[in-house]
């Protein structure tokens, strides 16, 4: 499912494949008490998992189903926080339209 719905690393910039990557708890991080549910997991490659932390970069699901990554406000320059390498096809879709 992730693989089907990511293809690869979610972090903006980010071109490691789906079988690079780890599956990352996206809205609360297991050692913290999150769910391994797949509506709350994403796909990062190692050093993109790691690098989420309280003051680092975080992570959070889109009301579209999307992983967003969100820099740390030293790091933030208002740049896309959905990585579309994967997935190009999203860029043709209209942002108010649900995904299929």
């Amino acid at each position: 499912m992730l693989i089907a719905r990511d293809g690869g690393c979610t972090k903006p910039g980010c071109t490691v494949g789906a079988y690079g990557s780890q599956a990352h708890h996206v809205v609360a991080d297991w050692n913290d008490g999150g769910n391994t549910n797949v509506d709350e997991l994403g796909l990062a490659c190692g050093p993109d998992n790691r690098a989420v932390s309280p003051d680092g970069w975080t992570t959070r699901m889109n009301e579209r189903g999307e992983v967003e990554w969100i820099p740390p406000p030293t790091l933030d320059t208002g740049q896309t926080r959905i990585n579309t390498y994967h997935r190009p096809e999203r860029l043709l879709r209209p942002p108010e339209q649900e995904p299929p």
